[in-house]
């Protein structure tokens, strides 16, 4: 059994996904995810994929552009996060963190910009 969704607040914790932790008594719990948090594991996946990237054909015209399967993941659940906090009527307010899910997203952003 699940408990109800945990208390999130939207200036420091992941919109879109909490944790869920079995207890000790076997029920499950849901755990708000730090955006700090949040940012680490996501820079550890696109670490993890970076072996597979390349840019295709530095010649072709369409100058089209690979990425592994991890940084695509991590790009998608940023703009998902980001639907969620533009979305009419949400109120976030000031963002409590260390500015690191800020700079991984900046720093995908000029990743893709310079066509890697």
């Amino acid at each position: 059994m699940t408990e109800p969704e945990a208390e999130r607040d939207p200036a420091q914790h992941l919109m879109l996904w909490t944790d869920i932790r079995r207890q000790p008594d076997g029920s499950q719990r849901r755990i708000p995810i730090p955006l700090d948090d949040a940012a680490a594991q996501f820079a550890a996946m696109i670490a993890a994929g970076r072996a597979t990237e390349s840019r295709l054909d530095r010649d072709d015209p369409d100058d089209a552009v690979a990425f592994s399967r991890n940084r695509g993941r991590v790009i998608a659940t940023l703009l998902n996060e980001l639907s969620l906090r533009l979305a009419p009527g949400q109120g976030v307010g000031a963002i409590r963190s260390d500015g690191s899910m800020s700079e991984l997203a900046a720093t995908v952003a000029a990743y893709l910009r310079a066509g890697y």
